[in-house]
């Protein structure tokens, strides 16, 4: 009998130790992926090559956000911590999570791990490669919470790395990206690629910080059919990472009945530029 117990006990530590390392496995594999798909960078000669033809609002923008001598940029690994919750009624729980992105070409893979009450976490995969997008959830990385995707992933992933770009300000004059002016204070942003159109206005203040992103996304209501849902993203508390200056807090919401729903607020902890597997 204490044998049988000893064997349980064991087998209930160290399923979930064993559930993590294949979690963090898979997690590593798709970074690889993601960082051999391309050789390409945005930089200074893509600026220089589109600077006039840009919107007044994002060029002060680029201007602001890039300092003298800041490198083209191909990869991004970014760190942060923060809060995230699931609906308005739910408390704030602790996240701490690592993305890895690349800057010419839509792609990302981000990973993260909720603490729900002590001994007790879910872990979360979102990654965009190959312009696919996937959303993996689970809790005590064994039991499967979701397994997201199809084109309705598709759509929310670019429109995620559309707004994320801000930590590598570059792309936004690479080609990836169409701009329209929309006033003094704002361009419209689409993805130049086939399929749903991925598109959003984007704000900015006088001295030329972002600080506003919205569009739409499709977000899950239960019942297996997304809707597609007004979406906004707020940068604030700018800081200088590697000749960039980027927001080193974001706060991203759904609009729902027109009341803005809070979900995830990041705080921005590392930067590095031109990472390699």
């Amino acid at each position: 009998m204490l044998s049988f117990i000893l064997c349980s006990l064991a087998a209930i530590v160290l399923a979930p130790l064993a559930g993590h390392y294949l979690f963090r496995k898979r997690v590593a594999r798709d970074i690889t992926t993601l960082l051999s798909t391309t050789m390409s960078s945005v930089g200074p000669q893509q600026l220089a090559a589109r600077r006039d033809s840009l919107p007044e609002p994002v060029r002060r923008y680029l201007r602001f956000a890039i300092a003298d001598g800041a490198p083209a940029t191909r990869t991004v690994r970014l760190e942060h911590a923060g809060t995230f919750r699931t609906k308005p009624e739910q408390r704030w729980l602790p996240i701490r999570g690592v993305e890895y992105f690349t800057a010419a070409t839509p792609g990302f893979v981000w990973s993260a791990s909720i603490r729900l009450v002590p001994l007790t976490w879910i872990d979360a995969c979102d990654r965009l490669l190959n312009r696919r997008g996937n959303m993996l959830v689970k809790l005590e990385s064994l039991f499967t919470i979701a397994d997201a995707c199809g084109s309705e992933i598709d759509q929310g992933a670019s429109l995620r790395w559309l707004a994320e770009e801000v930590w590598f300000p570059y792309a936004f004059a690479g080609d990836a990206i169409r701009w329209e002016p929309v006033s003094g204070e704002a361009a419209r942003a689409t993805l130049a690629q086939e399929g749903a159109p991925v598109a959003a206005t984007v704000e900015f203040d006088a001295e030329g910080r972002m600080v506003l992103i919205r569009g739409e996304r499709y977000r899950d209501i239960g019942g297996g059919k997304p809707v597609l849902t007004p979406w906004v993203g707020r940068c604030a508390g700018y800081r200088e990472f590697g000749r960039f200056r980027v927001p080193a807090h974001v706060e991203v919401a759904w609009v729902v009945d027109g009341v803005e729903f809070a979900y995830a607020r990041f705080d921005v902890t590392a930067i590095e530029y031109n990472v390699a597997g």
